[in-house]
């Protein structure tokens, strides 16, 4: 599955250089809704759902991409204003999975099982769903100054790496970050489109 990750311009040349993504955790994410999917005003709910999330905080964090690359809104929000870059990845599909969106908190399962792990897991309020989510979890194990990271791999393999239409960074700058990578990884220059509301390639290329 391709998967594109927004990131400004600093934080993007860093993961270039390093090979490697922060993992968000838990705590991190920006939307006080994740992970509690269900109408909780019944107080032994409330408790049972904050339980589990405190647990699984401790030990996975979560690396949040999106399907698609050319929506300008989403270049706004997480990628600078257009300022910094974004990321395709090749990611397999038994490892990540698309956000299932929905209009309403959903009823409480009575008993539940895997299927409601995976709705906690994967489901988000329908005004997010211009992000195209996909979701990837993963473990927390070795911290780097009290980060974590994914590192590029046969689970993360750099496909592609598009400049924002307003990124300063340079096609020369952009392939010394990636060092022996820039061989086999495609780069463009992205611009605002001409009939749509939407970023594509520029064939003028950065010098354009």
């Amino acid at each position: 599955m391709r998967a594109y990750k927004f990131l400004d311009a600093h934080f993007g040349i860093k993961s270039l250089r390093e090979r490697r993504i922060k993992i968000s955790i838990l705590s991190d994410l920006n939307d006080p809704f994740d992970l509690v999917p269900w109408e909780l005003s019944n107080r032994v709910y409330r408790n049972a759902v904050r339980r589990t999330w405190s647990e699984l905080a401790t030990q996975r964090g979560v690396l949040c991409f999106s399907a698609d690359w050319r929506d300008p809104v989403i270049w706004a929000h997480y990628s600078d204003k257009h300022k910094g870059i974004c990321l395709g990845f090749e990611i397999p599909d038994a490892v990540c999975k698309e956000i299932k969106y929905v209009p309403r908190r959903l009823p409480f399962p009575i008993n539940p099982g895997f299927d409601d792990a995976q709705t906690m897991l994967f489901t988000k309020f329908d005004h997010w769903k211009y992000e195209q989510e996909i979701r990837l979890w993963a473990e927390l194990n070795d911290s780097d100054e009290g980060l974590f990271y994914a590192d590029f791999g046969e689970e993360l393999e750099l496909k592609k790496v598009i400049a924002g239409a307003r990124c300063p960074l340079s096609l020369p700058e952009i392939k010394q970050a990636l060092g022996s990578l820039a061989e086999r990884v495609t780069i463009i220059k992205g611009r605002a489109g001409f009939t749509k509301f939407e970023i594509v390639k520029d064939k003028r290329g950065f010098n354009g």
